[in-house]
């Protein structure tokens, strides 16, 4: 009888967790939202939105300009393979395209810049981050990484979790590859890390599908594949100006 008694008492404590877990889960996320929207149009004749936070008008979509990144070619050979051909065809229109360093520098419509890495700790500690975490490398914050996704209807910046293309996710081959596409999104800043002497590293910015901190961290902007041919490292672009 003890026993049964005991069991039973250890039943309902179980459920009382269980119940604080999940309030914390669905608490309510902070509002953010931005001082001024608006349009802008790139080289192409794409449009996009952007929204103003700090006196700083941050583009709403990712990139999607200039050549696709599949269709890049080395010595007449496609250089991206593809994890799913169709999936990345059909999800390019809404995920954007992805670009070489060099080449989300200079593909900024008139106006616009690639965001620094300071501009994106700028950005981080409006939507709540500490200054002290603002300034660490790896994964930071708490929220921020889900308020940075939001649509129009919250922080309006709507970031994206478009993959990459690198030759790091798989190192037994010698073909970059598009991949973690719907998984993680990764964004160039444009700082280059001057630490690293061996090539050039750039800063960026990852987010994720498993969690709400936002990824600071360093890149190369180019890899070396296991038959020594050099190929450019394709993340996801957004631009910046001052408010006007």
């Amino acid at each position: 009888m003890k026993k049964i008694i005991y069991y039973m008492l250890w039943f309902a404590l179980s459920l009382s967790c269980w119940g604080c877990n999940d309030d914390e889960d669905t608490k309510e996320l902070p509002v953010v939202k931005p001082e001024a929207t608006g349009t802008v149009v790139d080289n192409e004749g794409n449009e996009y939105t952007w929204v103003r936070y700090n006196g700083l008008d941050w583009m709403t979509s990712n990139l999607k300009c200039g050549k696709p990144f599949y269709k890049v070619a080395h010595n007449g050979i496609l250089v991206v393979r593809l994890d799913n051909k169709d999936q990345a065809l059909a999800e390019y229109d809404s995920l954007g395209n992805l670009f070489s360093y060099e080449e989300a520098l200079a593909n900024a419509p008139e106006g616009w810049r690639l965001p620094s890495d300071e501009d994106w700790k700028n950005l981080e500690k409006i939507l709540g981050m500490s200054a002290s975490e603002a300034n660490t490398l790896g994964w930071r914050g708490s929220v921020e990484g889900e308020l940075i996704q939001q649509g129009a209807n919250g922080s309006g910046i709507c970031l994206l979790l478009s993959g990459l293309v690198s030759l790091q996710e798989r190192t037994w081959t010698k073909w970059p590859y598009f991949t973690q596409v719907r998984e993680y999104g990764y964004y160039w800043t444009s700082t280059i890390d001057e630490s690293h002497t061996l090539g050039t590293t750039a800063y960026y910015r990852r987010i994720g599908y498993y969690t709400s901190q936002i990824e600071r961290n360093v890149t190369a902007i180019q890899e070396k594949s296991t038959d020594g041919v050099i190929y450019n490292k394709y993340l996801s672009v957004r631009y910046v100006r001052d408010a006007r």
